[in-house]
């Protein structure tokens, strides 16, 4: 039997494929893992959002509350500590507070890289004549009556009644980071509208300069928060607030939301009464109140 020598043509042919298939064998490992971690962010934030409601359902549907069930939600993004061996998690939020930002913490994520909406009640609502359900307590401030809802007069006001107004609803944007390298910047790139659709395809409340993120803008309810230019761009979102680092800059940034919606369980208030927090509701950056 005679054996005959490979072919020089064939010589290194299956280290040409290994070069070709390899690379992008790579990226679909760190793509996957991308996704694993943008699944849990994900996750976290809605049950961040929910908790966020709860608690602002608590506390007049200020941004104070709701800034804190935020916090709370998102620590586990967050916090590594072990109670067993180490410290317990106040303190690893603390350490992440302290650090003056080379530690990440659930406090400077929601200050730097959150907007909440809340959709509901209306702004309109809060007025104090016959277009609102609004009353002034002893401080001034308008708020919405949460006793004995059972048994006010149920007219309407801006198409509502007083009881649809104390349900309390908050749509939240947050800029997760990405942190795989590789498929950042094409996940991140994700985020942004490219402009290239036709216009008769865009919303009506799209600015084609500054695209807004594309799932929030459908439905009555995005279209109340939309109208007000209070839904976020993926720029506005991801620059980066107070300091913060600027993840639009090298798209490293990916967008998600989450909503909830939960009954008041005290008067919902058209301003914070917060003299640290009071002035980002309803006028910033922070959250929008359409």
């Amino acid at each position: 039997m005679t054996l005959r020598a490979k072919s020089p043509k064939h010589q290194g042919q299956a280290m040409v494929e290994f070069l070709i298939v390899m690379p992008v064998f790579i990226l679909l490992i760190f793509g996957t893992v991308q996704v694993a971690l943008i699944y849990s962010a994900k996750t976290t934030l809605n049950y961040a959002t929910f908790q966020a409601a709860r608690i602002g359902a608590l506390n007049n549907a200020t941004y104070t509350g709701i800034r804190k069930g935020l916090i709370r939600g998102l620590a586990p993004l967050f916090t590594n500590s072990n109670s067993r061996t180490g410290p317990d998690v106040s303190q690893d939020i603390a350490a992440g507070i302290d650090s003056g930002g080379s530690r990440k913490d659930a406090a400077s994520e929601v200050d730097g890289y959150v907007r909440i909406i809340r959709v509901s009640p209306r702004a309109a609502i809060f007025s104090t004549g016959s277009s609102g359900f609004g009353e002034l307590n002893s401080d001034g401030i308008a708020q919405i009556p949460n006793s004995q809802l059972m048994y006010r007069d149920s007219r309407l006001a801006s198409n509502v009644n007083i009881q649809d107004a104390n349900l309390l609803k908050i749509r939240v944007q947050y800029c997760y980071e990405l942190i795989v390298p590789m498929v950042s910047r094409v996940i991140g790139s994700l985020s942004q509208l490219n402009g290239t659709r036709p216009a008769s395809s865009y919303h009506k409340y799209e600015n084609r300069k500054q695209p807004r993120f594309s799932d929030l803008n459908r439905g009555y309810a995005n279209e109340a928060a939309a109208a007000s230019r209070s839904l976020a761009n993926y720029s506005d979102l991801c620059g980066g607030r107070g300091g913060a680092e600027n993840r639009a800059k090298n798209s490293n940034g990916f967008v998600i939301s989450a909503e909830a919606t939960v009954r008041m369980q005290s008067p919902a208030y058209e301003d914070d009464p917060n003299t640290i927090f009071g002035s980002y509701m309803c006028g910033g950056d922070r959250m929008s109140c359409p």
